[in-house]
């Protein structure tokens, strides 16, 4: 039995799910969501009757032990995220699990060090931490950068496995997305999330410089943050811009997130770190200009990807007509993330991982 482990369900376990359900034997695999004490909004998706019998939702995170025989006879457990809550002290009280465990990283679960000297509950996590990512063996991720910073702050000696989970805004969604059809003048988008670590503060007084321009803002606001912070965003944003700044306050599915993105001109990305990667990578497909902080892993993986990126500093000494003005040089952006992120890219990558821990060659269709 192979068994995945997921904080929560999201768009992103959802298409995971989607592309490996053909190519593998589900009744060697178990998918447990709920496993976190982070505050998430619960959605469930329905994966299809013979899927369905695969997944396990726990009521609260103490309900792991329902599967606690699976778990202890498993051949290989997979982290999807290393939640930094109580969860910890599971895997710090069970650290021959991790023996047998892959983690696949999704960025925030790397850069939770940066909390460490919040407070004692904090120190307390990085403690475990530091005692928990050392043990596995491997650890899975879509930017190396990542891996090269853990092996770096945690004295880890684990392999590096190349993964990709696919984009909830698909490939084959962007393909029909028309693209700058309705753009009377140029469309900014800011940040990918309400989450105070877009620094949206900082981006709108960037950009202030151009409030007598004619432009529009989109502002990702539905997910991520606190109304206080929410708030001062809306405020600073209609303050600066007026109308013209438009935040998204409502949850869009995915196309209608798709039709903002084709409209978007200039994408500004203001994390300190690997953040957003698959709205980048959308908006690179679509050959947009895209704007984020240059050193950051995810800056370093794009330029070594041949991926064409701008930094975010260099805008304080544009004029508009540089900022908004794209050459032919974005049109390579294309093909080069399809290499990256298309179905025929990513599904051999999570067949070969799940290879790896196989005991018969009967548990995967290869």
């Amino acid at each position: 039995m192979h068994i995945h482990f997921f904080s929560h369900e999201s768009s992103y376990s959802s298409a995971f799910l989607d592309i490996v359900k053909s190519e593998i034997n589900l009744d060697e695999h178990l998918f447990v969501f709920g496993f976190a004490f982070i505050k998430f909004k619960k959605k469930q998706y329905d994966y299809g009757e013979q899927l369905n019998k695969r997944v396990v939702r726990l009521k609260n995170p103490l309900a792991i032990f329902s599967v606690w025989k699976q778990i202890k006879k498993s051949k290989w457990l997979y982290l999807h995220l290393l939640s930094y809550d109580p969860t910890l002290l599971f895997w710090r009280m069970n650290l021959k699990l991790l023996d047998k465990a892959t983690w696949i990283i999704w960025g925030t679960d790397v850069y939770a060090y940066n909390k460490k000297d919040d407070n004692i509950k904090t120190r307390f996590y990085e403690s475990l931490r530091r005692k928990i990512i050392p043990r596995f063996r491997e650890i899975a991720a879509f930017v190396k950068e990542d891996v090269d910073l853990v092996k770096q702050m945690y004295q880890s000696d684990a392999e590096y496995i190349p993964i990709a989970y696919p984009n909830p805004v698909s490939l084959e969604l962007l393909q029909t997305v028309p693209v700058n059809a309705k753009n009377e003048f140029p469309v900014f988008l800011l940040g990918n999330s309400a989450d105070v670590s877009n620094n949206h503060i900082e981006m709108l007084q960037m950009l202030a410089k151009f409030k007598n321009e004619q432009l529009k803002i989109y502002c990702p606001l539905s997910y991520g943050g606190n109304k206080e912070h929410i708030a001062k965003v809306i405020d600073l944003g209609h303050q600066l811009f007026g109308e013209r700044f438009v935040p998204l306050k409502k949850y869009l599915n995915t196309t209608e997130y798709a039709l903002i993105l084709g409209e978007v001109d200039v994408a500004l990305m203001n994390h300190n770190r690997q953040q957003g990667l698959g709205n980048i990578l959308a908006l690179l497909y679509l050959e947009k200009k895209v704007f984020l902080k240059s050193n950051i892993s995810s800056y370093y993986f794009f330029q070594r990807k041949k991926l064409v990126v701008y930094d975010i500093a260099t805008i304080t000494n544009m004029t508009f007509e540089e900022l908004v003005t794209s050459n032919n040089e974005l049109k390579a952006n294309k093909q080069i993330v399809k290499s990256i992120i298309g179905k025929e890219s990513i599904l051999p990558l999570w067949v070969s991982l799940f290879s790896r821990h196989e005991c018969s060659s009967e548990a995967a269709k290869l």
